[in-house]
């Protein structure tokens, strides 16, 4: 006798249902009429929300060097192609704000050859876009240490500033040098040496060349110069900008890595497993997807 079929009976809808209640999943199995989240015009996209600034971890160049070429100096050339490419989609769907890490303070423990070649594809890269800069009125922006840059490069990333210092049609900020730690430290202090100042011009308002040091002394020790966050901002070097709305972070690696942390509280984070030289347009694309599914609260529910 041939093998009888089998027979899977499956539970109908109602009764489905009435399983998932009883197993505390309840969820609408029926589509829903929701807007579409985005609508396709040629080969570009128009979103119905999308982040006002993004800023995007440039992780993985190393790695891909070592496995395309046997080199990790190699990515950093061929990462300049990805640069290219998130700048233009961002042009494409009117993102007003661009934060791109590019060398962090830690990065200096890197051997010195890697470092060389970093600054040197940093330099070539602004060279060769500087005209398309001018051209799509970008606006070029540097944070972090500065002193630290290299000569050669710190001299190009300066000519850039100066040439796009008016341009508003797309705000790009090249973190170099840069670490979180050490920008709010540098912040603190700031604030500190400012509120310091402030105490002695409002002592010497009330005191004379006669006035004993000890009351000075005393002065301070009442003297509360109050801090906003607002105050605090206007320290930080990414002093003009709005907060981060979305943080992408190629590589894999599913950490921060000290960037950015006081502008990226309340940021959407997309951690992608695709090293950054070959990051191209439709990957940001997928990343504001990501953004416009999220429910964005700020701490209120």
């Amino acid at each position: 006798m041939p093998d009888e079929k089998k027979i899977v009976y499956l539970p109908s809808l109602f009764s489905l249902r009435k399983i998932l209640f009883c197993l505390g999943l309840q969820f609408c199995l029926l589509p829903t009429k929701a807007p579409p989240l985005v609508k396709a015009r040629g080969d570009t996209y128009t979103f119905l929300t999308k982040p006002n600034h993004i800023a995007i971890i440039m992780d993985g160049n190393g790695r891909w060097g070592k496995e395309q070429y046997g080199n990790r100096s190699a990515g950093h050339m061929h990462a300049k192609g990805a640069v290219k490419e998130v700048i233009e989609e961002c042009l494409a769907q009117k993102i007003s704000y661009l934060t791109l890490y590019a060398f962090s303070t830690e990065n200096w423990g890197r051997s010195k050859e890697e470092i060389q070649n970093i600054f040197h594809a940093i330099t070539e890269g602004i060279t060769e876009n500087l005209a398309s800069f001018i051209e799509h009125h970008i606006n070029f922006r540097v944070i972090g240490n500065t002193k630290g840059i290299p000569t050669e490069a710190w001299l190009q990333l300066q000519k850039a500033v100066e040439a796009t210092k008016n341009n508003t049609n797309l705000y790009l900020t090249v973190a170099i040098n840069y670490g979180g730690k050490e920008e709010t430290i540098a912040a603190s202090e700031a604030i500190a040496r400012a509120a310091l100042y402030d105490a002695v011009v409002k002592f010497q308002k009330q005191s004379t060349m006669d006035t004993p040091f000890s009351q000075f002394i005393e002065f301070l020790a009442i003297y509360h110069p109050k801090i906003s966050s607002e105050m605090y901002e206007t320290y930080l070097y990414t002093c003009g900008l709005p907060p981060v709305d979305l943080v992408i972070r190629t590589g894999g690696k599913k950490r921060l890595s000290n960037f950015l942390p006081w502008q990226i509280a309340y940021a959407e984070i997309y951690f992608m497993d695709l090293l950054w030289p070959n990051f191209r347009r439709n990957n940001l694309i997928e990343a504001l997807l990501f953004f416009q599914e999220q429910h964005r609260t700020f701490g209120l529910a």
